[in-house]
């Protein structure tokens, strides 16, 4: 969405998204992939059996939550396995750190995010993400004392990564806002830290995901890359997970951003069943949201309207019917099309060919 052209995409994109070569525009290449589990219609297997399904079905790379989806006891020989295989494949490799707090004993939360940025590096991996766990409107903490023990964590782990070369990257997680990513990203250092950029939670802090990537678009490394749909309820507005190109975002302006404003160079399909709300019709939310803007608003009250007109006619499913699990063969079908959905995106963004030879 825009807060002047948001876009509401009603085609329905191809079953398949076959194998592809990079696209992107000029000299710019961008690699499509996907993170693997439950939610993208694969059950939780060995960490070869997960690069092969995204292998088999023309995916250039993998999302690992964490090193430990490899290996459980973070096995140094068993991730660098992982890697081999990956690189045979053709395929890139992205994993995260875990969260960064603020709440839980510092000591241990250290220790673990060490040992994961050691096992990341062992997977091959430079770059990482990490997300938040902070609560707005907490009884006893307020946020912004929350967000100093986030970047306390993260001055903590500074030395580490510069001294290895190594970058963090924040995701834009449901729990915090653009501005706040920013923030962060900005007193920590570019050279050390950059964005984990997760469209679709940039509607639950009430704004607008294209104007908020182009916002951060400058430290963007990394992708969780799904769809939305709004829904009107009774504190507001609520986001349910589409496949891209299924729902109200502008994809047209997100990926020109991306292409051209941006470092990252994946675009990682990140499928999740998350539900949360933006609770506008409530005036105390506004008082743990001084970021939002009426135009920002105005775009997502928009699309939610657009959104409800689609369900209307037949073109959206409703809320009650994306309640349930559609199951795995219907999240096989639809991390494809997201797929199928982003090559097609990006070729009229590079004015180019997608590239597929399948």
């Amino acid at each position: 969405m825009t807060t002047t052209t948001s876009k509401v995409n009603t085609s329905s994109p191809q079953a398949s998204c076959g194998r592809s070569e990079q696209v992107g525009a000029g000299d710019r290449r961008l690699r499509v992939g996907t993170m693997c589990g439950r939610p993208q219609g694969f059950d939780d297997g060995t960490p070869e059996q997960a690069l092969r399904f995204a292998h088999a079905r023309g995916f250039e790379g993998m999302l690992f939550a964490t090193p430990l989806a490899i290996s459980p006891d973070l096995d140094e020989a068993a991730l660098k396995a992982t890697a081999e295989l990956a690189a045979a494949l053709g395929l890139y490799v992205e994993t995260g750190i875990g969260c960064l707090g603020p709440f839980g004993d510092r000591d241990a939360r250290l220790a673990q995010l060490t040992a994961l940025i050691k096992a990341a590096t062992a997977v091959g991996c430079r770059q990482f993400f990490g997300y938040t766990r902070t609560v707005r409107g907490h009884d006893e903490v307020a946020h912004d004392r929350q967000l100093a023990v986030v970047r306390q964590t993260i001055e903590d782990l500074v030395p580490l990564l510069r001294g290895e070369g190594l970058r963090l990257n924040l995701k834009t997680h449901e729990d915090l806002s653009s501005h706040e990513v920013l923030g962060l990203v900005e007193a920590a250092g570019p050279d050390v830290m950059g964005v984990s950029l997760d469209v679709a939670n940039l509607v639950v802090r009430g704004e607008d995901p294209a104007e908020a990537t182009e916002r951060l678009a400058p430290h963007i490394r990394q992708t969780h890359l799904e769809d939305v749909a709004l829904y009107f309820v009774e504190r507001g507005l609520r986001r349910k997970l589409r496949p891209c190109g299924a729902g109200i975002l502008d994809w047209h302006s997100i990926l020109t951003t991306l292409m051209e404003q941006s470092p990252v160079e994946n675009l990682t399909l990140e499928q999740h069943l998350g539900q949360f709300d933006a609770d506008i019709f409530d005036p105390r939310w506004f008082s743990f949201e001084p970021h939002v803007t009426a135009p920002g608003l105005a775009a997502l009250v928009q699309g939610a309207v657009r959104c409800e007109k689609q369900v209307r006619q037949g073109e959206m499913p409703s809320l009650q019917e994306l309640a349930d699990d559609p199951g795995p063969q219907a999240r096989r079908a639809q991390l494809d099309d997201s797929a199928a959905f982003l090559r097609r995106t990006l070729a009229t963004v590079s004015g180019g060919s997608s590239g597929s030879d399948s």
